[in-house]
This record gives C-alpha cells, structure tokens and sequence, in this order.
C-alpha cells in the first residue's frame, strides 16, 4: 500500500481488506459483463462526457498558489458525470452521481501510484459526506452486496443506512447540484484540504414528474445546446485536526470553521456530447484519484484504498477487453 504521511494512520487489516474487495469486484465484473465489453465496477453509466475548461483564480492566496493552483492559467481536460451503480440503469432510480474532473498538461512531479504522466484528476460525489466512512464499511457493502449489508447494519448502525438512503438523488440535471471530494488531499507539505464543485449556470434545468430512462443526459444536453454551464472549483482548507478527520469520511467538515475558497471556473462551453466519438471515451478514460501530483497527493484510508482499487480495475478492464490505456 501508499507510504503513509504525517496526517495518516494505518486502518486495521487495510490491505487484506483492499485485496479481498478488489476480488469481489472482479467476480462481480466477470458475471455482469462479456470480456470485450467490460463496464467500470462503479459508475458504469456515464450521464455525459464533456470538455472543460478549469481556470485557475488570478488573485489567489500564496498558501494556495500550489500544484495546479500555482499560475493564473486555464486547463484543458474532460469531465465525466455518472450514476453511482455498477450496474447501468434508468436516470429515473434514485443513485449517487458522480462528477470526475481529468485536466491534461499538468505540469509537476506525480505520486508513486500514478500511471498518467501529465494529467491531474479530482473526483467529487453528490453528498458532502458518505456514511461508510471507513474501509471496513466499505468493504461490508462491497463484499455483501448493498441489501445484505443494509439488513446487517440495520440494527446496530441504523445512521449509516439512513446516510445511504439520504445520498441518492433524482436531480434535475448533472450540472445543477454540487459535489464534494469527500476524501482529503495534501496541498502542498503543510496543508489538508477537501474540494466541492459549486454549480453557478444562469441556465437550470426544469423539474419534471416523469424521469425517463436518459432524462439526466437529455437534460444536460439541452442546457448545453443553449448556453454554457459553469461550476466553482473550492478549496477546504482544514482548520481542526480533531473535529476534521481525515481517516473517517462519514464526518462532513465544518465550512464555518473551514471556509470554502474558490480556486477555479470550470466552464462547459456549448457542446454536442452525445455522438459515437464521446460514448468511446467515456468508457476508455480512466479517472483516479492516484492521477495527482505530489502537492496534491490523496490522504486517509478510503483515498488510499480506492487510488489501489481504482488503478486495480482499470487494468483488469483493459488486459480483459484487450485494450491499451486511453488518457
């Protein structure tokens, strides 16, 4: 596993946990798709693969002008909103969406665990915090499937399964909620800091009573045939070790006692995603959280297991469908 850093201690049978999830996994994968054809274990559906341009905020703070923060310029890169299931379903069925954030021509050192030369990627989900805080819950809910895990945990943990039930959401479109990194990062040597992507479009899609099959892909392409979206990129800069763990991800840091700072403008400029082309892409990129620089590198026991988890998959998915890596 990772070489822990100063802000980070070892979770209990860390890595024959990781193993035995990254096995189930694979089970899991082998039975649900054909070898040719081999979906992501989680957030196999993608609600629409974009360009994006990240600029970076002119007047920042010097204790933020670090890592991709460190000049005023803007990034090129992708972003990939998805539906958490590993399984590909209707937009209609309440589920976690995710938003990935790829830039290319980053440039600096990159941690060890990375497999991408140039590129940094910042992965957020709809919910500020997840219930399963730990790997140990993680690797519950993965290994038991989420019915077993939700009956077992009932009893005894009935916050988690309620945390759960309260996480999926039926939004009007990917670009009108915000997301959160839910796991911390370094910034830098001396900084702990977690992202949230804040929707600010003039433009949001309407409520409807009837949520179709692809409604969140047709929503965001109709937002997108008529105008540019836009999201803030914040920084959360932790001010409290002990009440802003990074070593249990259930618990939703205080933005009073840690403000948001915005550091960037994501903009997705008027675009047609829905082509051959872009459905290629959206399958072959691999996004990770192990794609990350050094003044960037991913902190805590979920970040370390899900750099190993993610980088583990995508490897399988390629050597089994016979394919070569897409950055």
């Amino acid at each position: 596993m990772s070489t822990l850093t100063q802000y980070e201690t070892l979770e209990p049978d860390e890595d024959r946990l990781v193993a035995e999830m990254i096995e189930a996994m694979h089970h899991q994968q082998e039975q649900d798709f054909p070898p040719g054809a081999t979906g992501r274990a989680a957030h196999a559906k993608h609600t629409g693969l974009v360009k994006i341009a990240f600029a970076v905020e002119p007047s920042l703070p010097d204790h933020l002008r670090i890592g991709v923060f460190a000049e005023p310029r803007t990034y090129e890169g992708w972003l990939r909103f998805s539906s958490g299931n590993g399984k590909p379903q209707s937009d209609g069925v309440k589920d976690l969406r995710g938003a990935a954030i790829k830039l290319h021509d980053v440039p600096g050192d990159r941690i060890p665990e990375s497999d991408e030369p140039t590129t940094q990627d910042f992965i957020l989900l709809n919910t500020p915090a997840i219930p399963l805080g730990t790997v140990k819950l993680f690797h519950g809910v993965i290994t038991l499937g989420q019915a077993k895990f939700a009956a077992k945990m009932l009893p005894t943990h009935p916050h988690v399964v309620a945390g759960l039930a309260k996480a999926v959401i039926t939004p009007t479109s990917p670009a009108d909620i915000p997301y959160w990194s839910n796991t911390a990062s370094l910034l830098g040597p001396d900084l702990v800091v977690k992202y949230v992507l804040l929707p600010t479009s003039a433009y949001t899609s309407p409520k409807r009573e009837k949520h179709d099959d692809y409604y969140l892909s047709d929503h965001l392409q109709e937002h997108l045939s008529q105008t540019e979206a836009t999201f803030d990129f914040m920084v959360q800069v932790r001010t409290d070790p002990d009440t802003m763990p990074v070593e249990d991800i259930a618990v939703r840091w205080d933005e009073e006692k840690a403000p948001l700072v915005k550091v960037a403008t994501v903009t997705i400029a008027q675009q047609d995603f829905r082509t051959a082309e872009r459905n290629r892409l959206a399958e072959e990129l691999t996004f990770s959280i192990a794609h990350a620089l050094k003044d960037h590198r991913p902190i805590g026991a979920v970040a370390r297991a899900r750099m190993h988890i993610y980088g583990g998959m995508a490897a399988w998915r390629q050597q089994r469908d016979q394919r070569t890596k897409t950055i």
